[in-house]
């Protein structure tokens, strides 16, 4: 008996369709070139909005300019008791304004190229500012630390055949001199801050020069001529 063995027929493999899969590649292939050429343009459109907004800050927030103009120079110089701030411009200097530490203001009228203006300096240590102010409204400031001093007060009167001689400082008397017909004395202050003395005079005239210092060696001078 013949045995019939029965087999299943082969699967047909399908055809790729090589058409349809270029199209795909080609359509993808454009679809990434849009995306970059997109994405480039927009970064490209943001920096130029960046660049225009700094333009425009910069534009707006423009650099204030020194008000210490450089065509006008102001120097300090001390004589005495006295500070001599000398002002000079390229344009007509139109008032100074200066002060003591932060007291009022004082203003003098210059309307000048150049000028000279005398401030008294005031006992102790202090800080002076001086302002200087010119026609086109432009100014230069200059701050100087001074150490005023004060000179001794320094009083000689004649009692009868004597001199008497008073001398007092804030700061306190270091000595006394006194010159009599060609004869020097020294009285020693010892820092105290008054101080009296009395002294003959000699018979016919008399030729007296009292100078009195405080401690900063800073003085103070009387002459007079007595006929005894």
């Amino acid at each position: 008996m013949n045995q019939i063995l029965a087999t299943k027929p082969a699967k047909k493999q399908k055809n790729v369709n090589t058409s349809t899969v270029k199209t795909f590649f080609a359509i993808s292939i454009i679809i990434f070139g849009i995306c970059m050429a997109t994405s480039g343009s927009y970064a490209m459109f943001k920096g130029k909005i960046a660049s225009e907004n700094n333009n425009s800050q910069s534009q707006t927030n423009p650099e204030i300019p020194n008000s210490n103009n450089e065509n006008i120079q102001i120097s300090l110089s001390n004589e005495d008791d006295i500070i001599h701030a000398t002002v000079i411009g390229k344009s007509e200097i139109a008032f100074v304004t200066y002060r003591w530490d932060e007291e009022e203001e004082t203003k003098v009228e210059i309307n000048n190229i150049s000028d000279d203006v005398e401030i008294e300096i005031p006992g102790g240590e202090h800080t002076l500012t001086v302002t200087a102010v010119d026609v086109d409204n432009t100014s230069k400031t200059l701050k100087k630390k001074v150490k005023g001093v004060t000179k001794p007060t320094l009083e000689v009167v004649q009692e009868g055949s004597q001199f008497v001689i008073n001398a007092s400082d804030d700061i306190g008397l270091e000595k006394i001199t006194f010159i009599l017909n060609g004869q020097g004395y020294l009285i020693r202050g010892e820092g105290v801050k008054e101080k009296e003395f009395r002294y003959n005079f000699e018979p016919g005239d008399n030729n007296l020069e009292v100078t009195a210092y405080n401690v900063e060696g800073v003085t103070e001078t009387y002459s007079l001529v007595y006929h005894n």
